[in-house]
């Protein structure tokens, strides 16, 4: 997928009050799936909202979307609970809380405070701390009941 197809999908979901959280396009089984994820302010994204989107996006992407295989068109929300791994996964998950797996294994919970330029800083118990991006394993956003 260009660059240029990214953006046209971005700005077709934000002119619905939706912002694009993922796109992966992946093998599941023998299928071919377009997996498009899509958030709101609310972080709340109904099966209704998912269907407005998918319906939307559908003629642009048969039209610019030529790939000799055929594929499902998949859209729904990220999920309560979701690894983190580009800087816009980040960005759309401040201020909530998250499980950081460190490169020397040391696991904590914590507030996910900020995003800028490979650093990323949490909140700890009271207490706010950096790390490079680098030192991160792994960052999953968690939910408490």
């Amino acid at each position: 997928m260009t660059q240029e197809l990214e953006n046209k999908i971005e700005r077709m979901i934000e002119s619905l009050g939706y912002v694009l959280y993922d796109i992966a396009f992946l093998k599941e089984n023998d299928s071919h799936i377009l997996r498009i994820s899509i958030t709101n302010k609310e972080n709340k994204i109904t099966l209704d909202m998912c269907q407005e989107v998918s319906e939307v996006l559908s003629p642009l992407l048969d039209v610019e979307f030529l790939d000799e295989k055929s594929y499902f068109l998949e859209v729904s929300s990220p999920g309560v609970e979701r690894v983190l791994k580009t800087s816009r996964h980040f960005l759309l998950s401040l201020n909530q809380k998250v499980q950081v797996r460190l490169d020397n294994k040391e696991e904590f919970e914590a507030i996910l405070k900020d995003y800028q330029d490979e650093k990323v800083v949490f909140e700890i118990n009271g207490d706010t701390k950096s790390f490079d991006l680098k030192a991160l394993k792994k960052v999953k956003t968690i939910l408490e009941w």
